[in-house]
């Protein structure tokens, strides 16, 4: 038979949709694993023809080397699910020692069951037309146990971890990834939907302390990968993923979540959900629950508590919500412009959405600090325990209010509510960095990083704290790791030029100044380059001091310290501190700033920024 990615099969009570990655026993999906979905696949579409083990690897596993016992495996569970016995098989025939055959009649067509819609408007829904129903008796004996709660809101199903290939202890699983949820909508503009459903149950199960979960930076680096598990695991160093597909239609959303082993590519546990727009927090929640049960965490009181919580949202405040984080994810003047206008349109919709102020509070730190103050004050009173509002607050304090006191509290609280927070350990490392604390920040940034380790913002932070460390070889390190990332970042050469300097190498510093000058396409890249021509290093750093003492005054001051040009160093700096720049507050630690720090003009300005005496400050 030959394959056809737009055919639909059916054989016995059975519907494969291969381009959804569906099974259907009638009309109720059956979740499977990827690789037992794909063997089951192999097989339908080869009906009555005779593969052999070899070709069953080869496909499944191309760019691995797998053992026999993983197909066993994958070919147990399709007789679990299909209810066939391999004494007397209906579906799949065993060959000893060959392969195997599929030897049920299929009969391929090309419309793939639709979506259940919602009920109609006048309360009278068509038969075909239902939301999740019960499974029918006989499936029920095979994906025992089912459980249906909220009058059919929610359908779990798992598989039962009997038989050789999955006896013995469960793996112990300290660490995971939510791969992207595969979007199944049938509509690529719902792609902001999928990746939403992704972004919360990180966070939700981001909550646990004593698991180690991936952020969603890194997590979205395998969005259509065609990388295997055990690749992704070795990759983010996880024991175990959560992959699985969500679809929405109308107010309906269904979502299939499945956790599998990272190392062997073994299903642990698969269950299927379905509620209603409205509920979609708690059923997040409820996933989050279900995974942690799976891996059989022990959760404090406060994590079950905040995995618990009863709350609704309007449907269409939730999917503005979703189309803001979409946008301001990726990170452009016109996306944050977007998400902004999408977070106001949320709490315009429910102004009890807490979440969706913290969206607020994110899109107008930069330009209004009143109001980010606001919206993450008003987050926490509608919920107390969200983290990414407390990082928000202190964010608002640090940078604005100057409160150093208050922003280490906002920080210490997110941190506690959420400890895999990647954000979060960033942002109080650059705390750290400014209250003079750089061991401290270290540590920090460096679980920052282990939670995100394709983030090179946060690389190239850590490659920051080293830098004011003084640890300049580690730093240049870190920061040429972010350039891998992203090449095209201007802002990363300029960070990369500030260690060259450090190190004497002024030749390289010019060199990626005007790298970074060139991307930015800023227009002063030739006075420069004939101002390091006629007077080297020294000419540049002068051209450039005049250039940024009306726009950028922390630069200039930074030009003028290396210069050794104390007075026009400490002017630059007041400037500054008079504009209320958060640029300032690095001052204290700053290597580039270092021949002026015994200056008592200099001491004068930190004692009236008000830095509080670090514990520990060998800089």
């Amino acid at each position: 038979m030959a394959s056809d990615l737009e055919a639909v099969y059916e054989f016995g009570q059975f519907t494969l949709v291969p381009s959804q990655k569906r099974l259907l026993s009638g009309r109720e999906i059956v979740p499977l694993a990827p690789k037992v979905f794909d063997t089951l696949v192999l097989l339908v579409e080869n009906q009555g023809r005779l593969i052999q083990k070899e070709e069953f690897l080869k496909a499944l596993w191309p760019n691995s080397v797998v053992e026999e016992q993983a197909l066993a495996h994958n070919i147990s569970q399709l007789r679990k699910v299909l209810r066939d016995p391999p004494e007397t098989p209906k579906f799949i025939e065993t060959v000893p020692k060959r392969g195997y055959r599929f030897i049920a009649s299929v009969r391929a067509s090309g419309e793939p069951p639709a979506f259940p819609a919602p009920p109609a408007p006048s309360g009278a829904v068509p038969s075909a037309m239902q939301p999740l129903r019960r499974p029918r008796r006989a499936v029920l004996a095979v994906l025992a146990p089912v459980l249906v709660l909220a009058a059919g809101a929610t359908v779990y199903v798992s598989f039962p971890r009997t038989g050789p290939e999955t006896a013995g202890v469960l793996p112990a699983i300290h660490s995971l990834a939510v791969l992207p949820l595969e979007n199944l909508s049938g509509d690529t503009e719902q792609e902001y939907f999928a990746d939403g459903m992704t972004d919360a149950l990180i966070t939700d199960l981001a909550q646990i302390g004593s698991l180690r979960v991936i952020s969603r930076t890194s997590a979205i680096q395998y969005k259509g990968s065609k990388e295997t598990l055990p690749q992704i695991g070795r990759e983010l160093k996880v024991d175990a993923v959560v992959e699985g597909t969500v679809a929405r239609a109308g107010s309906r959303v269904r979502i299939t979540a499945q956790l599998v082993e990272a190392s062997s590519d073994r299903h642990l546990w698969a269950r299927t959900y379905e509620r209603d727009l409205k509920d979609i927090l708690a059923l997040q929640d409820e996933i989050a629950q279900d995974v942690a049960g799976q891996i059989r965490l022990k959760l404090t009181s406060k994590e079950r508590g905040m995995l618990i919580q009863v709350h609704a949202v309007d449907p269409e405040a939730y999917d503005a919500y979703l189309r803001g984080s979409y946008w301001i994810n990726q990170l452009t003047s016109e996306g944050l412009n977007k998400a902004c206008d999408y977070f106001q349109k949320a709490v315009a919709k429910d102004p009890s959405y807490a979440v969706a102020y913290v969206g607020v509070a994110r899109c107008a730190f930069q330009n209004s600090p009143d109001t980010a103050r606001e919206a993450a004050v008003k987050a926490l009173v509608l919920d107390p325990s969200l983290a990414e509002a407390h990082t928000m607050l202190a964010e608002v304090k640090f940078y604005h209010d100057w409160d150093w006191s208050g922003a280490e509290a906002e920080h210490k609280q997110a941190i506690a509510l959420n400890p895999n927070c990647a954000p979060a350990h960033h942002r109080y490392s650059r705390y750290l960095v400014a209250m003079g604390r750089i061991d401290e920040a270290t540590r920090e940034i460096e679980r920052a990083r282990d939670l995100d380790p394709f983030d090179a913002l946060t690389t190239v932070w850590l490659g920051r704290v080293l830098y004011h460390a003084r640890r300049y070889d580690d730093a240049l390190r870190e920061m040429r790791r972010g350039l891998e990332m992203y090449p095209n970042q201007h802002d990363f050469y300029w960070d990369v030029a500030d260690v060259y300097e450090q190190k004497k190498m002024l030749a390289e510093a010019f060199a990626s100044r005007q790298q970074a000058l060139s991307l930015g396409k800023d227009p002063r890249v030739s006075a420069l380059g004939e101002a390091y021509k006629r007077l080297g290093y020294k000419g540049y750093l002068l051209k450039q001091a005049e250039f940024e003492q009306t726009h950028n005054a922390a630069y200039a001051a930074h030009c003028y310290a290396l210069l050794n040009d104390e007075a026009r160093a400490i002017a630059a700096l007041e400037a500054v501190y008079n504009e209320h720049n958060g640029k300032i507050l690095f001052m204290r630690t700053a290597p580039e700033l270092d021949s002026i720090r015994s200056s008592p003009r200099f001491r004068d300005l930190v004692r009236r920024i008000g830095f509080p005496q670090p514990s520990s400050d060998k800089n």
